[in-house]
């Protein structure tokens, strides 16, 4: 039986998580925890659907521009292939069994000294699904872009449902990428912008990581494990060609005083209006909860 990892981050493993951009604390859901997790998801799933709360992450009609065949980043095979990643955004908002999970204060902690924060807030919480056979690839990509934030303090928690490897769509780490600085966002698949881009065209665009001469990680990881990584590491998964489900459940973190730049950086899921926040504002309010650090449960 595997011991669920309870200790803090040691001083090493946040050194390594500097220096490559991503980090493997080891497990921290048991088979229990992870089947009652995959109901939920389950369960949201057949709540949502109906209210067109469920997308598909590769579908092109999400977007505002037409696929370019001459981009870079057009990919006709998979534009072509009725691949899928499903997605669903902000779990904890409709579902309070996911709460506990996603305000895990274990999570939370290892997140501030990640960051280097006294305090986290949620950003977000995502459910991410490759069905076998049909489940597609994600671009290289970095998560900070596509957040409404000034500053890229803030980490990702990406806890596998399934056994994840290549073979059925696990993520890649380019390691030291995040050393890079901000580039900009690519197309997911089907040469679609994935935001109507507003940062200046003097930022450079994703390259060929390995062409860069930068070591390419595959993160295999077993149920219930997590593997956190920085806003700012280019990170991509492959299709899901095996007969095996991939499922995650992601946490974004941010640090507590991060400053909302709101729809001047990124058109968000929520209006500025919405969640309370104008430009310049510390991120805060009922959409961005603090996360207790100590060990009782929100």
């Amino acid at each position: 039986m595997r011991v669920m990892r309870q200790d803090p981050l040691s001083g090493p493993e946040i050194l390594e998580f500097y220096e490559r951009g991503y980090l493997l604390p080891g497990p921290v859901f048991g088979p229990d925890e992870v089947a009652e997790l995959r109901w939920l998801i389950d369960e949201v799933t057949a709540l949502e659907q109906p209210q067109g709360r469920l997308y598909d992450l590769l579908d092109p009609s999400l977007w505002p521009d037409e696929p370019d065949p001459g981009s870079a980043n057009f990919d006709g095979a998979v534009a072509g292939s009725r691949r899928h990643v499903e997605f669903l955004f902000n779990l904890w908002r409709v579902e309070p069994r996911i709460r506990e999970f996603v305000f895990d204060s274990r999570l939370a902690r290892w997140a501030a000294q990640l960051i280097g924060a006294g305090a986290v807030r949620i950003l977000e919480d995502n459910a991410l699904w490759k069905e076998p056979r049909s489940g597609g690839e994600l671009k290289w990509h970095q998560d900070w872009p596509y957040w409404p934030l000034a500053q890229p303090n803030a980490v990702t928690a990406w806890i596998a449902l399934d056994d994840t490897d290549g073979a059925n769509g696990a993520m890649s780490m380019a390691v030291g990428s995040h050393l890079t600085g901000e580039r900009l966002p690519v197309a997911f698949g089907t040469g679609t912008p994935y935001l109507r881009e507003r940062r200046p065209a003097v930022v450079q665009g994703i390259e060929d990581p390995e062409a860069l001469g930068l070591e390419i990680a595959v993160i295999a990881l077993r149920a219930g494990e997590v593997s956190f990584h920085s806003s700012l590491v280019w990170h991509g998964s492959g299709p899901n060609d095996s007969d095996r489900p991939r499922r995650a459940v992601v946490i974004r973190y941010v640090g507590d005083g991060t400053i909302w730049l709101g729809a001047q950086r990124y058109e968000y899921n929520y209006t500025d209006s919405e969640v309370g926040l104008e430009m310049g504002d510390p991120i805060g309010g009922e959409y961005f909860p603090l996360v207790p650090l100590d060990p009782v449960a929100a």
